[in-house]
């Protein structure tokens, strides 16, 4: 069963699952979902916790002890572990192993970072799957945020205006855990309801927050503006720019060689299966292709091979301004008319 942090609520009102896999990039949901779940197995008798990294140096036969051991204070106990970025053979059979002991005293909760589709399809993961829950903790989009955010507001007694809401929001992109620590303080301050446009910009110290990734949907979809200004926050946030030229020159070579496929006569999505596209990334690869032609991806590759040859000559600011003129570059479907 695959669940998201705001289905958690009503599922546990039907009982606990002996486990509970939560994965994802958003550390406030990820935090709030296992908080949730710590809450409800101690007003249920799980008086005992013992927490794991499963890093290189975890001793797995200690873990297995502690899972299996008798405590003298509490009959029913939690087993907490933390998986990494990727998980070895030996770590994915113990993890099997694990999974494999559970029994009504015992609940394991176990945590991760975000999967990509590989890590989804492996023998651990399924295994997981199998076993209990897997609650997906994912960054909401800009319309999420809106709601969630109008949510966190209504929770903690406030109401903002349409204007002031998307303001919130687009302050606080990227950086959910800042904005519920301003939403506390606002409650605060018993201000006047609901909360104008005005006010939030006098009380409110905009902190949002990108991660590289955070790039590519806005250029596939031609929203420039958003890209360019996702771009100059990844800048100032000390992101390389050989970080975002390889991500790039990556989504460059994906719809190069989609399109290569297209032109002969291979059906779109048989070309993504072979190149390993994401199901998910799959209509948006799709409707960018309609409106970058082939010469318009020559010119993109143009700009990004100038970003390149900038960092070449450790010419930083160049760099730069190539990036964000490949940016803008993606703005319709005619060549940009600026090239190097």
């Amino acid at each position: 069963m695959r669940l998201y942090p705001e289905q958690l609520p009503q599922h546990l009102q039907g009982g606990l699952s002996p486990c509970y896999f939560v994965y994802g990039d958003e550390p406030l949901l990820k935090m709030e979902a296992l908080d949730l779940l710590r809450r409800t197995a101690r007003a249920q008798g799980f008086d005992e916790r013992h927490r794991f990294d499963a890093d290189e140096g975890l001793d797995w036969d200690a873990l297995f002890d502690a899972s299996q051991a008798l405590s003298l204070f509490s009959r029913r106990q939690i087993i907490e572990l933390a998986l990494p970025d990727k998980l070895d053979k030996t770590a994915s059979d113990r993890l099997r192993e694990l999974l494999r002991q559970c029994h009504p005293d015992l609940l394991l909760l176990i945590s991760g970072p975000r999967l990509n589709q590989q890590q989804q399809k492996s023998a651990w993961f399924k295994a997981l799957a199998e076993t209990g829950p897997t609650v997906a903790v994912l960054s909401p989009n800009p319309r999420q945020l809106v709601r969630l955010l109008e949510q966190r507001l209504r929770d903690a007694g406030l109401r903002a205006e349409p204007d002031a809401l998307h303001w919130l929001a687009h302050a606080f992109e990227g950086n959910l855990l800042a904005a519920a620590g301003e939403i506390e303080k606002l409650a605060l301050l018993a201000l006047p309801q609901p909360l104008t446009l005005a006010t939030l910009q006098q009380q409110v110290q905009p902190h949002h927050h990108f991660n590289p990734f955070q790039l590519l949907d806005p250029l596939l979809q031609g929203k420039v503006r958003r890209a360019c200004r996702i771009l100059l926050q990844l800048r100032q946030e000390g992101i390389e720019a050989g970080m975002l030229c390889h991500l790039l020159a990556r989504e460059l070579a994906t719809l190069d060689s989609l399109q290569a496929h297209l032109q002969a006569g291979q059906p779109f999505h048989q070309a993504a299966a072979a190149l390993h596209v994401w199901s998910s990334r799959q209509p948006l690869l799709q409707a960018a292709l309609g409106r970058l032609p082939a010469a318009k991806l020559a010119a993109l590759g143009t700009l990004l091979a100038a970003a390149d040859a900038a960092l070449a000559d450790f010419d930083d600011d160049a760099a730069w301004r190539w990036l964000y003129a490949l940016c803008i570059g993606f703005l319709n479907d005619q060549p940009p008319t600026i090239l190097p």
